[in-house]
């Protein structure tokens, strides 16, 4: 690990302090610390113990571990279409994972099991990388896929609006979509942590394990395969890894739009194109800039912002400027 790599790391537990002593209640951090150290003692936390264990803390901990995943899945789909505009967001991919969860949600599949929801949003997340890879082909300027992206994500914010539509004799389905789709963390517990950790840590894994084929396929497909990469299975395991990473980050928090977006490109700063640091070092970075989001989130005394209005609020601008950056070399990609 580079002094990079390194830093970033170190910014996780930061990031952490930091959320442990934010939010309503008025619990100090010294304090927050204290409890932490009294449960793994197994001492009484007593209600204001309660509020930093079961609270906070699995939720700061989810946090980090949805911005790991999603920055990770950005930067997968970067490599993946040589293109350092791709996103799960601006790709569509979230919003395929949005829509199998609404269809889950509106069959009531969350009855089903625990695992049933992150499942179909997975599901949804590597159906839309394959659509998209089949409208944009392989070769796919910066141009084409943004306007794949729009067209993918607008059909399933249409298909989400039936899907309401149909269930508006159900308020309480109504209500639930809206506020998930705008990305949250509230309510979250060791369950939604425990529930998420297999899918997220098995998307990372697969992220590390193919830095090489995707530093290979940065020179070129022809040069790629000549180094002995199997293009298809390449494909296929990054369109697995963003399914799992995609899916159940938004199956249990709703839409953060721009993690996978802003969170590569700040470690690219760093770590340069080469995907062997670039993967883990923006994998840190998206843990702890969405700690911090969340944090910022429950700051606002006597308002309600999901963390997924802030992520937007910046990877908006973000996602403009660099369009208009590289609009100045033209959209060939």
């Amino acid at each position: 690990m580079t002094r990079t790599t390194w830093l970033a790391a170190a910014a996780i537990p930061l990031a952490l302090l930091v959320s442990l002593g934010t939010g309503p209640g008025d619990i100090a951090l010294g304090e927050a610390l204290g409890v932490i150290g009294r449960r793994l003692l197994g001492d009484d936390l007593g209600l204001r113990g309660a509020i930093v264990w079961d609270l906070r803390l699995p939720r700061a901990l989810l946090a980090g571990l949805v911005g790991a995943a999603l920055a990770a899945a950005g930067a997968l789909c970067q490599g993946l279409f040589r293109n350092p505009m791709a996103d799960p967001g601006v790709l569509g991919v979230s919003s395929g994972a949005a829509l199998f969860a609404v269809v889950g949600l509106l069959f009531g599949l969350d009855r089903a099991g625990m695992w049933a929801i992150p499942v179909v949003a997975a599901v949804g997340a590597a159906a839309a990388m394959v659509l998209l890879l089949a409208a944009a082909g392989r070769q796919a300027s910066l141009a084409v896929l943004l306007l794949a992206g729009v067209a993918l994500g607008a059909l399933c914010s249409a298909l989400i609006t039936v899907c309401q539509a149909l269930a508006s004799h159900q308020w309480d389905f109504g209500l639930k979509v809206v506020y998930w789709l705008m990305g949250s963390f509230e309510g979250r517990s060791w369950p939604h942590l425990s529930w998420a950790v297999p899918p997220c840590g098995l998307g990372l894994a697969l992220a590390l394990w193919l830095r090489r084929d995707l530093d290979a396929l940065h020179l070129g497909s022809d040069a790629a395969a000549s180094l002995g990469v199997d293009l298809a299975r390449l494909r296929l395991l990054v369109v697995v890894a963003v399914g799992l990473l995609v899916g159940a980050a938004t199956a249990l928090t709703g839409v953060l739009a721009f993690v996978g977006l802003v969170a590569p490109h700040v470690a690219r700063m760093s770590s340069g194109p080469g995907h062997r640091r670039l993967v883990p070092l923006a994998a840190l970075v998206g843990a702890s800039a969405t700690i911090l989001v969340d944090a910022i989130a429950r700051s606002a005394s006597g308002v309600v912002i999901p963390p997924g209005v802030i992520t937007s609020l910046v990877g908006a601008p973000f996602f403009l400027w660099l369009l208009r950056r590289r609009g100045l070399r033209g959209l060939a990609g």
